[in-house]
């Protein structure tokens, strides 16, 4: 496995402080959550939890000459829900608000109104970082920081952030950052969980626009460096 160059710097932050209660869990695309918080999110089965993802991921493959952005669609949704499943939640209470991939800041103000109406309630609610790099993660990281309650403990997690930034001794991106616990079997979960994204993983097909979308570097972290929150 490769090493994950942040991994050893991000195993001396404090662990989170968990308020506990129901949880709603965001992501854009649907593999966002099992790559940034996966491990974690195995230990999270026995609380009242809710995963809504913006966007079906269904641009990942443009000009691909073997499937399309509506066949992409059932594709990524059916792995995500496998996913969850390898993580432990047997029957996941998955919202798909729909919305466009690759166009959310231009959707920005149906997701804000869909967070509005979802985010009654939680006491704890997950996003993308929102300077994660990627436009789709960091608008949906904005509007959720705008649009929880006061008093809803909001968590945002880096995805691509780690790959586009060198580790360095203190960087400012990571002021609040803490580090997620993981239940013993955590990391064999989110394993096998990310395994289950095979549309990201692997080529498609031979053609260059079939290639696969997931990088080696961004997997060597969701593989082996410990899962941190900015808080």
């Amino acid at each position: 496995m490769t090493a994950a160059p942040w991994a050893e710097q991000l195993l001396g932050l404090p662990l989170v402080t968990d308020p506990g209660g129901p949880l709603v869990v965001l992501s854009a695309h649907p593999d966002d959550e099992v790559l940034g918080v996966g491990g974690w999110l195995a230990a999270q089965t026995g609380r009242p939890t809710r995963f809504v993802v913006a966007t079906d991921g269904e641009g990942s493959h443009p000009g691909s000459p073997t499937t399309s952005p509506a066949t992409l669609t059932g594709v990524r949704r059916r792995e995500l829900r496998a996913a969850l499943r390898a993580l432990g939640h047997a029957d996941p209470d998955v919202t798909h608000l729909g919305l466009r991939d690759a166009a959310l800041p231009d959707d920005e103000p149906a997701l804000r109104s869909a967070l509005s109406a979802l985010l009654v309630g939680a006491a704890l609610v997950l996003s993308p970082y929102e300077d994660d790099g990627h436009g789709d993660h960091d608008v949906l990281g904005a509007a959720t920081r705008d649009v929880a309650a006061t008093g809803t403990t909001v968590w945002r997690y880096p995805v691509w952030r780690w790959t586009t930034a060198a580790p360095s001794p203190r960087p400012s991106w990571l002021d609040g950052a803490a580090r997620l616990p993981e239940r013993p079997d955590g990391r064999s979960r989110k394993l096998r969980a990310l395994e289950a994204f095979t549309s990201q993983l692997r080529p498609l097909s031979p053609h260059p626009a079939d290639a696969a979308v997931l990088t080696p570097a961004l997997l060597a972290h969701a593989r082996s460096a410990p899962e941190v929150v900015l808080t």
